[in-house]
């Protein structure tokens, strides 16, 4: 009896585990740009902030490569990644989860981008092409007219007196005149020019189908270097940039797996490269 209770008694006592520091990484600058590297049971993964880009949408742009050392297969999964924005305050300190995207979600970002803008600059085209077809002509006519002329008058008067005598009298005045009229006239006429329009319109489908082409490009180029799902086999390697949502803040946690394997690091927004 009584050692069961001992037992029972040592089975109910708490036991505290004391987790360990996660392992700080080693940091070295490659041609300007701040590098850190972490070595975790054989397998070296290291990030480097890129940029804050604003490229169909605001983001943390992060460079990652990983490269598995060890003798057994790692899997690599970007939608198990986490990433943390702290804001430092005087009294309280105020972490949010960031939203990372998947190489799968950032492009049908930028296929939606690339629609709105195509529509938009469609659009544009037509309007620019149904303008050069109109053409305006305007006339203006002025009439000026000036009229002067002059008239003498003249006047003859005989005047008899009660005693017989009379007298002759005469008056005479002469009146200047002269008119002047100005008449302005303008008339527009608007007319449409068949050939100008489909000229027009053909140059900007060029130029619509070479903004097109230049998206899909930009695409294929972004897919190439996304960072995508991986399964690394012994001395495998794989490297690509992901995103992370834009928050303002003061410190980014990043958090990597590799396998059953967390890799963190602690990043300044300010020591991105642009």
């Amino acid at each position: 009896m009584k050692n069961f209770i001992i037992t029972t008694f040592l089975l109910l006592i708490p036991v505290i585990l004391l987790a360990q520091d996660a392992p700080e990484p080693m940091e070295e600058y490659i041609e300007g740009r701040l590098v850190k590297t972490l070595d975790i049971e054989n397998v070296e993964v290291s990030t480097s902030l890129r940029s804050i880009q604003r490229s169909d949408g605001k983001y943390y742009t992060f460079d990652i490569a990983v490269i598995n050392k060890s003798a057994l297969v790692k899997n690599l999964k970007v939608n198990n990644f986490k990433a943390f924005i702290t804001q430092i305050g005087k009294k309280k300190n105020k972490k949010e989860e960031l939203d990372i995207l998947s190489n799968k979600e950032y492009q049908e970002k930028k296929r939606k981008r690339a629609a709105l803008r195509t529509a938009l600059a469609a659009m544009g085209a037509a309007a620019n092409a149904q303008d050069a077809g109109r053409k305006t002509s305007t006339t203006n006519t002025n009439v000026n007219s000036s009229t002067y002329g002059s008239a003498t008058t003249n006047t003859d008067a005989n005047v008899y007196a009660s005693d017989g005598s009379w007298a002759t009298g005469s008056a005479s005045s002469n009146t200047n005149y002269n008119a002047y009229t100005n008449v302005n006239a303008s008339s527009t006429t608007q007319s449409y020019d068949g050939a100008a329009a489909y000229a027009a319109r053909q140059n900007e489908e060029r130029k619509l189908q070479e903004m097109v082409q230049r998206q899909k490009e930009a695409k294929a180029k972004w897919n190439d270097m996304y960072l995508k799902n991986e399964t690394l086999d012994a001395m495998e390697s794989v490297s690509g940039l992901i995103n992370v949502k834009f928050k303002k803040g003061d410190l980014i946690d990043l958090i990597l797996y590799v396998g059953n394997v967390e890799f963190i690091f602690k990043w300044d927004p300010e020591d991105s490269e642009f």
